[in-house]
């Protein structure tokens, strides 16, 4: 018996196979190859999502274009490429937590969303006092971005919450493990090299992606 791909199962298989692409690319040192998987790895994020048919859909293809932006600009080989794609990312939070925020409304005050800020408050705390030593001159831009970040979990698990289910709850866990592959990209640079961190820095980060768009594709919203 033929078993069918469905269309969605095969665009998230080549997803998956241009992120493992990317990730072996940079711990091997193949830049040319990492120049090209990396940002395609991104760019079919779009394709996830499909024709975005709603508000929170069109907030969620607005963050994905910052991201792309953001992944090409810390390809950039000059000295101010980190705080460059620092910004550019930063409008790509910005972006989901309006998302997010359109979903929950006042509920991001409610106890799920407490809980969540308590936790990105205390582990944003961590991170930024292991950077603090190696990070002069960027120490401001990286605690807004750090709060941006937090916030962005925060968002997700509020909307989560308030969405009666008819947003997944693997958006929540993927708002939060982009926040991995960002602190881990941070540490890795700034306190002490991560051992295969690009398993992390990529590897966690668009698996965070890849549930945040996998909801946009579903959201009523």
């Amino acid at each position: 018996m033929e078993c069918a791909v469905s269309p969605l199962s095969a665009i998230v298989a080549v997803f998956a196979v241009c992120a493992a692409t990317a990730v072996v690319a940079s711990l091997t040192n193949r830049r040319v190859l990492f120049a090209v998987a990396k940002p395609l790895t991104t760019a079919l994020l779009f394709v996830v999502v499909g024709l975005p048919q709603s508000g929170f859909a069109r907030l969620i293809d607005l963050g994905i274009a910052f991201s792309l932006a953001g992944d090409v600009a810390l390809l950039l080989p000059t000295k101010n490429a980190f705080l460059l794609g620092l910004a550019i990312f930063l409008g790509a939070h910005i972006a989901y937590i309006s998302a997010f925020v359109g979903v929950a409304g006042l509920e991001v005050l409610s106890p799920p969303a407490a809980v969540a800020a308590l936790v990105t408050g205390l582990v944003t705390i961590w991170v930024l006092r292991r950077l603090w030593p190696r990070a002069a001159g960027i120490r401001v831009p990286l605690v807004i971005y750090g709060c941006a970040l937090g916030t962005m979990v925060v968002t997700a698990v509020a909307a989560v919450s308030s969405a009666g289910g008819e947003l997944p709850v693997a958006v929540a866990l993927g708002a939060a493990m982009f926040y991995v592959g960002d602190a881990s990209l941070a540490l890795d640079r700034f306190d002490k090299p991560i051992k295969y961190a690009a398993l992390l820095t990529l590897g966690v980060y668009w698996l965070g992606q890849l549930a945040i768009a996998l909801g946009a594709r579903v959201a009523p919203f």
